[in-house]
C-alpha cells in the first residue's frame, strides 16, 4: 500500500512538472514604437504559447524614444524602437540589439484603383501639393489626401534621407499623424488616401502596397539595395538580461522567431 502512496505522489509531481513553467506567472512589458508592434505582439504570443503561463504584454505605441524614458526609469523591462541610441540615451547603461529590418512603404487606400506604382518625382508632387488629383497618375479622379509624420519619426528620417529631393519641399500639404498603428487606421478608414508606414505593419490592414519608382520592396530587394527605403527594428535592455525578458530576446533570434519576423514583412537581422 505504502509502494503505490508513493508512487502516486510521484506521478502527481511529475503531472505538476509537466504542466507548469519555470516561467509561469513571471510578466514583462516590452513599450516603445508602433512601428514593431503588431510584429513584436506576433513574437509575444508565440513565446506565450510555449511558455505556458507566462505574460508578455506589447503596449500600445508610446514612440521609441518614450520606451526608452520608460526603460530608463524601470517601468519596462525591454524598450522597441525603430532607430539606434541616441547619444544623450547610451548614457543610461542601455543595450541596443538590432533583430530585423523593415521596408518603409507607400500605400494607398484600397478605394484608389488603377494604380500599383509610384515614382520618386510623383511622391514630391503629392507631398508638396503639386499634384492633387488621382487622375493625374493615372487613377480614377479623386482628390489625394496624403497622410505624413512629425519630424523627427523614423519612418519619415528615413524618406528624408533617401528620397532624392523629399527633404527641400519647403511646406508638406499633408494631414501629421504622430503614431504607426494611428497612421495605419486613418490610412485604411479614410478613401483616397496614401501614406508611409513599415511593410511589418500592413499586415491584415487591407492597405496597398505600391511599388516605388518599379521596385517592389520585397526582402530580395531590400538586401540587394534595390529598394532603399529600409527602418531598423531594435530591443533595447539595461543592465543583465534575465528570467522572462531574456527568453523574449532569444527567442527573437531563434528560428522560431526569425520567421514569425519574416512572415510580418521584415528581414531578421544576422
Amino acid at each position: 500500500m505504502k509502494k503505490f502512496f508513493v508512487l502516486g505522489l510521484g506521478l502527481l509531481f511529475l503531472s505538476f512538472m509537466i504542466v507548469s513553467s519555470p516561467s509561469a506567472g513571471q510578466k514583462i512589458a516590452v513599450g516603445g514604437t508602433g512601428d514593431s508592434q503588431e510584429l513584436l505582439r506576433a513574437v509575444a504570443g508565440a513565446l506565450e504559447k510555449d511558455l505556458k503561463g507566462a505574460k508578455i504584454e506589447v503596449p500600445d505605441s508610446v514612440g521609441s524614444g518614450g520606451g526608452i524614458k520608460l526603460l530608463a526609469a524601470g517601468k519596462i523591462d525591454l524598450a522597441r524602437v525603430a532607430r539606434p541610441l541616441k547619444e544623450k540615451e547610451k548614457k543610461f547603461g542601455l543595450t541596443y540589439r538590432l533583430f530585423a529590418r523593415s521596408p518603409v512603404v507607400f500605400v494607398i487606400n484600397p478605394s484608389v484603383t488603377g494604380i500599383e506604382n509610384i515614382t520618386t518625382k510623383e511622391v514630391i508632387g503629392i507631398y508638396a501639393g503639386r499634384i492633387t488629383d488621382w487622375s493625374k497618375l493615372g487613377g480614377k479622379k479623386g482628390k489625394i489626401y496624403p497622410v505624413t509624420r512629425e519630424p523627427g519619426d523614423s519612418n519619415l528620417s528615413v524618406l528624408e534621407e533617401n528620397l532624392p529631393r523629399f527633404s527641400d519641399i519647403k511646406e508638406v500639404k499633408a494631414k501629421i499623424i504622430y503614431n504607426t498603428p494611428e497612421t495605419v487606421q486613418t490610412l485604411a478608414d479614410h478613401k483616397n488616401t496614401i501614406g508611409f508606414i513599415p511593410l511589418a505593419m500592413t499586415k491584415g490592414s487591407g492597405l496597398k502596397i505600391l511599388k516605388l519608382d518599379g521596385i517592389y520592396p520585397s526582402a530580395e530587394n531590400v538586401k540587394n539595395g534595390r529598394y532603399r527605403l529600409v527602418t531598423l527594428f531594435g530591443i533595447v535592455y539595461k543592465g543583465k538580461l534575465n528570467g522572462l525578458a531574456r527568453k523574449f530576446v532569444d527567442f527573437l533570434y531563434s528560428d522560431k522567431g526569425k520567421a514569425i519576423i519574416i512572415k510580418n514583412g521584415a528581414i531578421p537581422a544576422r
